[in-house]
């Protein structure tokens, strides 16, 4: 499958892209499970602080009604997560609902909220979780007529996701025909980075909203018509310095990735060139995450299994080979970066372990030293990378949850 062709099946709910997923990527994914689910599914435990929790698997979370989660999150200064629920119907139809969950206990406190559709095209996502436990959610509403795709999309707030229920609406403008793309990671502010598509024609311009998500306010609007040519881009918040924070993939044996960052306040765009080890060079950007009290940025590619770390003010930085791995490994690359800005650690996914058991999370420092191994997680993985895959933790707590072995399932585990 193509990146055009995975983005323009994006324009459909996330349940529809499981179901016209191309038969070479169903092929991929099959026989990297046949690898995966012949290893060890067991848990190494790295270390013995934090109760002797530390680097073990924890509670396995399942979905209210039993239907695939796309999208979760938990609140870092709390106890309380959420999660979507879809369930394909035998009539063609799809349920589809938003829950909220206990992060400690994993177990669903709440379903918030229930829609029941005749066709797989309306769905309930959420987004996550911004500042002051604010919950954004889609009701993604889709309409297919003569191959052609429209959507008219609703926006609900949770506020807070603590408080278990819908408070109000959010504002998006002109939404019908935009994509909202992604809630870029960031818990310490009241303005969130929104990341929408909004397509012309064959193009896909890529808007960033900065949103005051508790007062339903958008305070600035950036079109990156530069862009329309990238798909899939994944945005990172740098709250300290107001700017925005992407990346654009390269290809097999073709230039340095670049990264890209976007000032707020001015639209001023910069980029340097990132690290491009390997016969193959560096080729996609799986995943970024920034850690706005460092100014750090840590990126993982696709050809390489690498993970850059960089000094955004002047592109200065080092990387890290994955344990186990050589630069040509492509398929022990690692995924998705989240970021605990208050241990300063980056946390990477590996869907095919490259040290043990099924798939691994490894936590690094922001000099690209290894501090910990977790293995024994066996990773969701029906879906591409930029569809879903992705760790959210609370760091104080040092709790954490990422995709489990089923669709309908998270995992916790504890860094």
């Amino acid at each position: 499958m193509t990146e055009r062709s995975q983005f323009v099946n994006a324009a459909c709910t996330r349940t529809s892209i499981t179901m016209i997923l191309s038969g070479a990527m169903v092929a991929l994914l099959i026989f990297i499970g046949l690898i995966v689910g012949s290893q060890s599914a067991t848990a190494q435990a790295t270390s013995a602080a934090n109760g002797g929790r530390r680097g073990k698997l924890g509670k396995v979370l399942s979905s209210a009604y039993g239907g695939q989660i796309f999208g979760f999150d938990i609140n870092q200064n709390g106890d309380d997560g959420i999660i979507d629920d879809a369930v394909a119907l035998s009539n063609g139809g799809l349920k589809s609902a938003i829950e909220t969950f206990d992060i400690s206990t994993g177990k669903i406190t709440k379903i918030v909220k229930t829609l029941v559709s005749k066709t797989s095209n309306d769905e309930l996502v959420t987004f996550g979780i911004g500042g002051n436990d604010v919950g954004l959610v889609d009701e993604e509403r889709v309409t297919i007529k003569n191959q052609h795709v429209t959507r008219n999309d609703l926006f609900y707030l949770l506020n807070p996701v603590s408080g278990q229920q819908i408070t109000g609406p959010w504002t998006l403008p002109d939404s019908k025909g935009a994509l909202l793309w992604q809630l870029a990671q960031n818990q310490t502010t009241s303005t969130q980075l929104a990341v929408v598509y909004r397509f012309s024609g064959s193009n896909a311009v890529p808007w960033l909203y900065l949103t005051d998500l508790a007062t339903n306010t958008i305070l600035k609007s950036i079109p990156l018509k530069i862009f329309q040519e990238n798909f899939l881009l994944t945005f990172a918040q740098d709250t300290a310095t107001d700017e925005a924070v992407t990346a654009i993939s390269s290809y097999p044996g073709g230039p340095p990735p670049p990264n890209v960052v976007i000032n707020l306040k001015t639209e001023k765009i910069r980029q340097f060139n990132g690290f491009n080890n390997g016969p193959y060079g560096a080729g996609g950007i799986n995943g970024l995450a920034v850690d706005s009290t460092t100014g750090i940025l840590c990126t993982t590619t696709e050809l390489n299994a690498q993970v850059e770390f960089y000094k955004l003010s002047d592109g200065s930085g080092t990387w890290a080979q994955l344990p186990g791995t050589g630069d040509a490994s492509q398929l022990n690359s690692a995924w998705s970066v989240t970021n605990d800005p208050v241990n300063h650690l980056f946390l990477v996914t590996q869907p095919v372990s490259s040290t043990g058991g099924n798939s691994a999370v490894y936590v690094y420092d922001e000099k690209g030293n290894l501090k910990e191994t977790v293995n024994g997680f066996a990773f969701n993985i029906n879906l591409p990378p930029s569809f879903g895959l992705k760790i959210v933790l609370n760091p104080n707590k040092r709790i954490a949850w990422v995709q489990g072995a089923n669709p309908n399932q998270l995992q916790q585990f504890f860094y």
